[in-house]
């Protein structure tokens, strides 16, 4: 394109001259245009592959995001890992650009724990690892609010009654699966300071991928995808653990879907019995205009 402008010299008396070559470099521009919105996306190049992951984990421009979770906790202790319960978690996000390549997000997560074998919410649930029932924990679905910057590290603030988090965002890896999907390992680690001050610390490792296609195609700002997540974390104080040696461990799969409805029936069936206004209206509750008590289960 600069060799193109360079050369362009018309003396002022050949008008007909000028009008041709500003025609030709007209067209020129116009596909090289073209050429440049059709390049894909390339991985090595660190711009593209914050577009990659933003567009797989949340998305490039404003908007909502809507995601599900379904797996299996275990514990891990002993050198073995014992079956204790299930998650069934769906999430409403909305994402707003920030002019500084950062962006704010909006995040109701409505999670449940549930029996692994029925699919039904818990109230108590017996321990295999202690023996012991114990009140199902947790907190209720009240949106978190979150900062992020041009290269996905969070900032959570701090509010009264609610937990602390401090968040570090491991560096992502960038690979193929197949011929066919685009794929991103993500892994992040929290350290949790609850209310009464005890500590709890998260490692999550989750591979998100798409199809390839859309993934690398500059027009596209977000994509479905498919999400295989695993997180380690410290024993949840309701489980009664105490000092004993060992961790909690998530084996869960899941993905990004397209609108609300999408989300898993079992999913909507939960949330029509237990929240029935994030059920009728979510996202009046995600942005505030609905409130929902927060619960402790």
């Amino acid at each position: 394109m600069t060799k193109i402008l360079d050369n362009i010299r018309p003396a002022r008396r050949d008008a007909l001259k000028f009008g041709l070559a500003v025609a030709a470099t007209s067209s020129a521009f116009a596909a090289t245009s073209v050429r440049a919105a059709n390049r894909q996306l390339d991985p090595a190049n660190p711009a593209d592959a914050r577009l990659i992951y933003r567009k797989l984990r949340y998305r490039t421009d404003d908007g909502l995001i809507f995601s599900w979770l379904k797996g299996p906790y275990m514990a891990a202790t002993g050198g073995d890992l014992i079956p204790m319960y299930a998650l069934n978690l769906g999430s409403i996000q909305r994402i707003t650009q920030n002019a500084d390549g950062g962006f704010d997000i909006i995040d109701l997560e409505i999670s449940f724990r549930v029996d692994a074998e029925t699919g039904e919410r818990m109230k108590t649930f017996r321990n295999p690892v202690t023996g012991e029932t114990v009140a199902v924990g947790g907190r209720g679905p009240v949106p978190t609010h979150a900062t992020a910057s041009a290269d996905s590290h969070f900032t959570i603030p701090d509010k009264p009654g609610q937990p602390k988090f401090e968040l570090e965002h491991r560096p992502v890896s960038y690979f193929s699966i197949g011929h066919t999907e685009m794929a991103i390992r993500d892994r992040s680690h929290a350290r949790v300071i609850a209310p009464d001050g005890s500590v709890s610390l998260l490692n999550e490792v989750s591979t998100i991928s798409g199809a390839r296609d859309l993934v690398l195609d500059r027009r596209t700002t977000t994509v479905n995808t498919r999400v295989q997540s695993n997180d380690v974390r410290s024993w949840p104080a309701w489980l009664k653990m105490d000092d004993r040696p060992g961790t909690l461990n998530l084996f869960a799969n899941g993905g990004k879907v397209g609108s609300f409805a999408e989300l898993p029936a079992d999913w909507h069936a939960l949330l029509k019995v237990h929240y029935p206004q994030i059920a009728s209206d979510p996202i009046g509750v995600l942005d505030g205009r609905i409130k929902i008590e927060a619960s402790t289960w």
